[in-house]
């Protein structure tokens, strides 16, 4: 059950980072200019960069885990959460390391990522059995 529910958590993250990758492509709304300030300092130099970056890690890698998750490979899929939500976290705090400011959206992101940590981590630690251990058990008695 921990492992599904990691997993739809990470499922959940791929979409979220898939949704905001769309939606800072088009050069809409607030993703129609890149702050000047930021160019030369952070490792993006336009929104769109700074999107496949978010689809291609985030949204694959969440992807990956919660198939992980979904196919009963618990130990992986748990180590894959705990790296991405680390991950997130180094990525959220990188502005703030450069630039010195902080941004609304990244309290956010610290959020998600603790989550992600600490559901990782509980996975891991947490004395739950997976089926294929719950039915060797059953077997057995």
């Amino acid at each position: 059950m921990l492992t599904k529910l990691v997993a739809a958590f990470n499922l959940a993250m791929s979409l979220g980072a898939f949704f905001m990758g769309i939606s800072m492509l088009p050069f809409m709304g607030v993703f129609v200019e890149f702050p000047p300030e930021w160019v030369g300092v952070m490792p993006f130099a336009s929104w769109s960069a700074l999107a496949i970056y978010g689809m291609l890690v985030f949204g694959i890698g969440n992807a990956v885990a919660a198939v992980c998750g979904f196919t009963r490979k618990a130990r992986t899929c748990f180590v894959a959460t705990i790296s991405l939500g680390i991950l997130l976290s180094l990525s959220a705090a990188l502005p703030i390391v450069l630039l010195g400011d902080w941004y609304l959206p990244l309290v956010f992101f610290f959020v998600l990522s603790f989550m992600q940590i600490a559901l990782g981590l509980y996975g891991i630690f947490s004395k739950h059995k997976t089926g294929s251990q719950a039915s060797k058990e059953i077997l057995n008695q």
